[in-house]
């Protein structure tokens, strides 16, 4: 009998804890706290809902001695972690020994908390700025004259301690209860001293002492100081100040620039051919273009070159762009007249010698040679090979007189100007033409009017007029 009621001992304490363990399968355990309050039977969801409540509560306040600021964790850079905090609280629950140690003791867990350092940096800043204290690093800058780079030196300034905020705020977090905190601060060294800014203000000002040069065979192309400055970066990702170096697309670009304003255009020549096709005259002269081939080759190089702490010099590959030309096919016999007129083209010709005008159509002669008068010895005709580009057919004309003096004719007729204020033109106050000296025109044409008006019907626009002696 005393056998057997020593073994029923164990088998009644032994089905009295697989019940308990039953009933606190999925709910915190006995004696269980968060933050000193009790959680001891919540479930899972009950937990995390009460971390979500207090974690939102919870504020910590900042006196930097002269203002005093109230802020949230998540205001201050950190946050608690609600599920990482809810498996905490249930860890125990994993083995028979914690259930057993609940019936007779307590276990306060710490709320589980992430911070993040830029933001907790960011605040710290702002809590020193906000107390007077804050300080400056070193700074590489552009000089006035846009040709070099000086430094900015840095300013010493002070750091808030970690035992006055980050203990603080971590202690906060973890207990989920508010705090107040007075900061204490201490030196705090630029984080670019100006000697680290000197020497990187040095190596920047001797890459832009370096000579970059490209020719393109005629004339030499040297990057200027200050185009040089554009092209040093001594700026990393994070804005960090690095050792300089020298940006491959903004040389790329001065390198294309120089390029394309070294391209030289092709022009298309006029020039006059008898009836086989033979050259007699080049009216315009053509010439062959040329284009820059290897600008991204020199680019490369020079970039190259910069950054190992060299000078460069290169020169542009050319490609010619053949000229073209138009040929005009002179009319049989118009390559001895004043103009090598094309076969069936219309055309004035002006003879200031002896102040005729005759038209033609070609060689062939289809008006003319008509008397007129053409400009005064003080004011002449102009000279050369023209096209009617205005006509009118009545206007008031104005000018000069050769003494400087103002003219004004009204009612002029059948004007067509040729060049500038040159034009053939009516003279109905004239009872006589075939003159000049001292009696001539302005330098203007002056015709018959009947002939004047012949002139404005068979010349359109872009009609060649040639005067000549």
């Amino acid at each position: 009998m005393l056998i057997t009621a020593a073994v029923a001992v164990p088998l009644v304490l032994a089905g009295a804890g697989t019940a308990y363990a039953t009933h606190y399968q999925d709910r915190a355990l006995p004696g269980s706290t968060l933050g000193g309050v009790s959680v001891a039977g919540m479930t899972r969801d009950q937990v995390a809902e009460l971390v979500k409540q207090r974690a939102a509560d919870v504020t910590v306040t900042l006196d930097t001695g002269t203002t005093t600021r109230t802020a949230h964790l998540a205001d201050l850079g950190y946050t608690v972690e609600v599920g990482p905090t809810v498996d905490e609280v249930f860890a125990a629950n994993s083995s028979w020994s914690s259930y057993a140690r609940s019936l007779v003791s307590s276990r306060d867990v710490d709320a589980v908390l992430h911070s993040d350092p830029a933001a907790t940096d960011k605040v710290v800043a702002d809590l020193v700025a906000t107390a007077g204290k804050a300080g400056s690093d070193a700074r590489v800058v552009l000089a006035p004259d846009e040709k070099s780079f000086v430094v900015v030196p840095a300013v010493p300034g002070k750091s808030v301690t970690t035992a006055s905020f980050h203990d603080v705020v971590t202690a906060a977090g973890h207990d989920l209860s508010s705090a107040t905190t007075t900061l204490a601060f201490v030196d705090a060294k630029p984080t670019v001293t100006t000697a680290r800014a000197e020497q990187v203000a040095d190596q920047a000002n001797a890459l832009v002492k370096r000579t970059v040069k490209v020719m393109d065979g005629k004339d030499d192309h040297a990057a200027s100081r200050k185009t040089k400055a554009t092209w040093v970066s001594f700026t990393g990702p994070d804005g960090a100040l690095t050792d300089p170096t020298v940006d491959a697309a903004k040389v790329k670009a001065w390198v294309e620039k120089v390029a394309k304003k070294a391209e030289v255009e092709a022009t298309s020549g006029v020039r006059n051919v008898d009836s086989s096709g033979a050259v007699k005259e080049v009216v315009e002269p053509a010439h062959d273009g040329a284009v820059m081939t290897n600008a991204a080759e020199l680019a490369t190089a020079a970039t190259s070159a910069l950054r190992s702490g060299k000078s460069y010099k290169g020169s542009f590959d050319k490609r010619t762009i053949p000229a073209t030309w138009t040929e005009r096919r002179v009319a049989a016999g118009a390559e001895n007249l004043a103009y090598s007129a094309a076969e069936g083209e219309k055309w004035v010709d002006v003879n200031l010698s002896k102040h005729t005008m005759t038209a033609y159509i070609g060689a062939k002669v289809v008006y003319g040679p008509i008397k007129m008068v053409n400009g005064s010895d003080k004011k002449p005709t102009v000279v050369g090979t023209f096209h009617v580009y205005y006509k009118r057919e009545l206007q008031t004309m104005r000018g000069s007189n050769a003494d400087g003096t103002k003219y004004e004719t009204p009612d002029v007729p059948y004007i067509s100007y040729f060049h500038r204020g040159f034009a053939l033109h009516g003279a109905p106050w004239r009872s006589s033409f075939g003159y000049a000296g001292t009696r001539g025109s302005h330098g203007c044409i002056n015709l018959p009017v009947p002939v004047a008006k012949w002139v404005f019907d068979f010349a359109p626009i872009g009609t060649p007029v040639t005067t000549h002696f």
